[in-house]
């Protein structure tokens, strides 16, 4: 192919790419912004979250805690839509899982807040709020005894130490101060720091020098060395003396090499 037709069906696959895109992504639809709330009539109502930090993922009773599943199931299986059934109408129940959101994302639960966790319109977070405030009292009811000591002892806000002097510094005797004194006392009492530096230069703490440690001959050697020189044969002078044939050999080519060196000088 061409370069012209390579772009032509580079063109026409994109044509194509993006009908199907258009055809079969869902459609998001965008949450509204919320309008700004005047500073007139009542605050809004606030509630705070005990459980924050003691229920979720990372947390020793985990997302769905045992003690209270039977309240939020409870609660959330409540007509929240105020429809009425006889006439046709569905109760749908809230979601357990964003209830569960709430209570371990949330310090404070409040309607926007719930609003912007949940991504829900205000008439639909309302019913999640509500639902928090009734749960929240039973859950502090059913706790069992290992949650409410956690709970009690739980210090969330670190508090910088205080430091309080409960006793005061008793003032040492004479005889202590005299002891102290003593004991802390300089060399210099008895000489000068220069008297102290002569002496260290003439190594008057200096320790001495260990000597090195010479190494002891063969106590026959001399012998061997004679015999040797008389010409008298290694197993001979193996005999006599008790000293090992290969030990001789190794004088005896000793003395050779040194005979050697002497007459090459």
């Amino acid at each position: 192919m061409t370069a012209a037709e390579l772009h032509a069906l580079d063109i026409r696959l994109a044509v194509n790419a993006e009908r199907w895109l258009e055809k079969n992504l869902p459609i998001t639809k965008s949450k509204k912004n919320r309008k700004p709330k005047s500073n007139c009539g009542p605050k809004p109502k606030v509630l705070r979250n005990p459980f924050f930090g003691f229920i979720g993922r990372t947390t020793l009773w985990g997302r769905y805690p045992v003690f209270a599943l039977d309240v939020m199931e409870g609660v959330i299986r409540l007509e929240w839509h105020n429809r009425n059934e006889e006439v046709g109408g569905k109760s749908t129940p809230l979601a357990l899982s964003r209830i569960i959101l709430i209570i371990e994302s949330l310090p404070f639960v409040f309607n926007e807040k719930v609003e912007d966790l949940l991504q829900l319109g205000e008439r639909h977070a309302r019913r999640y709020f509500k639902a928090i405030e009734i749960i929240l009292p039973a859950m502090m009811a059913a706790r069992p005894k290992s949650l409410i000591e956690a709970m009690e002892h739980a210090e969330p806000d670190p508090k910088p130490c205080e430091w309080e002097d409960r006793y005061e510094a008793c003032q040492p005797s004479a005889e202590t101060l005299e002891k102290l004194h003593y004991d802390l006392r300089t060399l210099t009492q008895y000489k000068s720091a220069e008297e102290y530096d002569a002496e260290m230069d003439e190594g008057f703490f200096a320790s001495k020098p260990t000597p090195l440690a010479t190494r002891q001959h063969h106590p026959k050697k001399a012998e061997v060395t004679e015999m040797l020189a008389d010409g008298l044969g290694i197993k001979l002078i193996e005999r006599q003396t008790g000293v090992a044939a290969k030990t001789i050999r190794k004088w005896r080519d000793e003395i050779h090499a040194a005979q050697v060196t002497l007459r090459a000088a």
